[in-house]
């Protein structure tokens, strides 16, 4: 009995190299739990900050959004509202209701998603000396109206903020060939 008892205990293993690892363990423990507060703390902040910017900017944007639009669309669309989540809705002058972006179709969608950018640029953006917006193919999917449209909006912001489209097209330096006030560069 003695040998199965001193067996049982050397499988056991060492108590001082337990009561190190026991405390290794607590202290692995107490770490976890301050990281768990210091996440729930994070988690609290951002849903705060969350709801202050929709309150805040969220009505902004959609006004300055709405206003693009307007222009993009000349005038068939006159509001954009933010829902909660930051789902946009767009507003047919005339109409009661605003739409989801599941029935717009898809140039007068592609028309809001730049709106929206152009909105949120802005009013992130703002300054004396504002930054560049710079545009990456913004327009591929426009036909050549909505692409016209774009266009003169950008030129517009242009009097406050330089603008840089790069596209891999040649229609929308086709439309600016004869304006002296737009520089387009050409990478063969």
């Amino acid at each position: 009995r003695l040998a199965i008892a001193e067996g049982l205990a050397r499988s056991l293993g060492d108590p001082m190299a337990l009561e190190s690892e026991l405390a290794d363990g607590e202290r692995r423990y107490t770490e976890l739990l301050r990281q768990e507060e210091a996440i729930s703390l994070a988690l609290e902040t951002l849903a705060r900050a969350d709801g202050e910017l929709q309150q805040r900017l969220s009505p902004r944007i959609a006004r300055k959004a709405a206003e693009y639009f307007s222009f993009l669309t000349d005038g068939r669309y006159d509001e954009v509202t933010l829902t909660r989540d930051l789902d946009a809705k767009a507003r047919r002058a005339g109409d009661a209701v605003g739409w989801d972006l599941d029935y717009l179709s898809a140039g007068a969608k592609d028309q809001l998603y730049l709106a929206l950018r152009l909105a949120v640029c802005d009013l992130a953006l703002p300054g004396e000396d504002p930054c560049p917006i710079v545009l990456d193919d913004a327009l591929v999917t426009f036909d050549n109206d909505r692409m016209a449209r774009a266009l003169e909006l950008m030129r517009a912001i242009a009097e406050t903020r330089q603008v840089l489209l790069f596209t891999c097209h040649e229609r929308e330096s086709a439309y600016f060939a004869e304006d002296p006030a737009v520089t387009v560069l050409t990478v063969a």
